[in-house]
């Protein structure tokens, strides 16, 4: 009996085996794996994070919630959400919103992050260039940051990175901080 137990144990713990890898091998297949995608997510949340505690508004942006707005992306607006929702930037709380088209028409957005392109973003662009808005695109790395964006996230050698437009920040009427400046690359 006590052998017919320890036979069982071990055809569970090599059917758990056998399930285990097959499950590895099927995770393998091209596109990105989950664990990047939650990577890429994780990095460009701390980043937004970053730029709204590191940067200075203008004095009457400095009053209600801090809101950075995610456009197209649900996963990093989740992300956000759970991760630093409620906390404070200066004396401010910060509010993460998805954004679409009412939200954007109705409430000022401090950090507006979009993954639109073509005559979306530049749209989005010309409706937010007199506002003191961050605007942070995600445009591919072989492309031209945006015309009117003041942040662009790119992957370098595996890497999330930034590109920073200071003159387009200074246009908007945004202070960047030196810790900003320092982690920017150019091009």
């Amino acid at each position: 009996m006590l052998r017919h137990g320890i036979r069982n144990i071990y055809l569970l713990l090599f059917a758990i085996v056998i399930s285990l890898s097959f499950s590895w091998l099927q995770s393998d297949q091209g596109g990105p794996k989950l664990d990047e995608v939650n990577t890429i997510a994780i990095t460009k949340a701390s980043f937004l994070f970053q730029f709204a505690r590191s940067n200075d508004w203008p004095n009457d942006k400095k009053q209600g919630n801090f809101r950075i707005g995610i456009q197209g992306n649900t996963a990093l607006y989740n992300l956000l959400v759970e991760k630093y929702a409620g906390q404070s930037i200066g004396s401010q709380m910060l509010e993460v919103v998805e954004i679409d088209d009412s939200v954007l028409m109705s409430e000022f957005i401090h950090v507006l992050y979009t993954e639109s392109e073509g005559d979306e973003l530049l749209q989005l662009i010309e409706y937010t260039a007199e506002k003191p808005i961050m605007v942070v695109t995600s445009v591919d790395a072989d492309s031209a940051m945006p015309e009117g964006a003041v942040v662009n996230f790119v992957v370098q050698t595996s890497r999330i990175r930034y590109e920073l437009d200071m003159e387009n920040a200074l246009k908007r009427g945004l202070i960047v901080g030196n810790r900003i400046l320092s982690w920017a690359i150019t091009r």
